[in-house]
């Protein structure tokens, strides 16, 4: 049972060591981290912007934001890669996980303190009236928990990841 767990928790060290064995492969590794890092540490700080996305959020940019992009970049980096090797290996990239996680990682910057979801829930108000009581609870809520969704969005972009892995592992065979 023990050595079933230290073959599982070896997976993704095993994938990566074969998909980034080539030159090609590490540069582009390298190139989607450094896309990944840039868009997440221009969007992380948007809590403290108001919702201003872009190069103007980097002066707002904390250590542990910075930390958060690096480790959401290097997931999702080494997902894409896994998913590519896949694929040229004729197998079905699967990268389901990482893509909801990375979309949860965008929702509270972008909903927390941002003008988007009042306009939303306007837009839907006019239609429906009820609707217009959800907008301060929601925006609330998530600026409330909004380390609980970046912790559940990097779980998820490491379970697409452990998932690409053995993917991989079952192409190299």
């Amino acid at each position: 049972m023990i050595n079933n767990l230290v073959d599982r928790l070896l997976i993704v060290p095993r994938a990566t060591r074969i998909v980034l064995s080539g030159g090609r492969a590490q540069a582009g590794m390298l190139g989607l981290f450094l896309i990944f890092l840039g868009f997440y540490a221009m969007l992380l700080p948007a809590t403290s912007t108001g919702g201003a996305v872009g190069l103007v959020s980097l002066q707002f940019l904390t250590i542990d934001e910075f930390g958060l992009a690096v480790l959401m970049a290097v997931l999702l980096a080494l997902t894409m890669m896994l998913g590519i090797h896949g694929m040229l290996q004729g197998g079905r990239a699967n990268s389901t996980g990482s893509v909801i996680g990375a979309v949860l990682a965008v929702i509270p910057s972008l909903l927390c303190c941002s003008p988007i979801l009042p306009l939303t829930i306007a837009a839907i108000a006019s239609i429906l009236p009820a609707a217009g009581a959800f907008g301060l609870p929601i925006q609330g809520f998530i600026a409330t928990h909004e380390g609980w969704i970046y912790g559940f969005a990097i779980v998820l972009m490491a379970w697409g990841l452990y998932s690409n892995a053995r993917r991989a592992l079952f192409c190299a065979c």
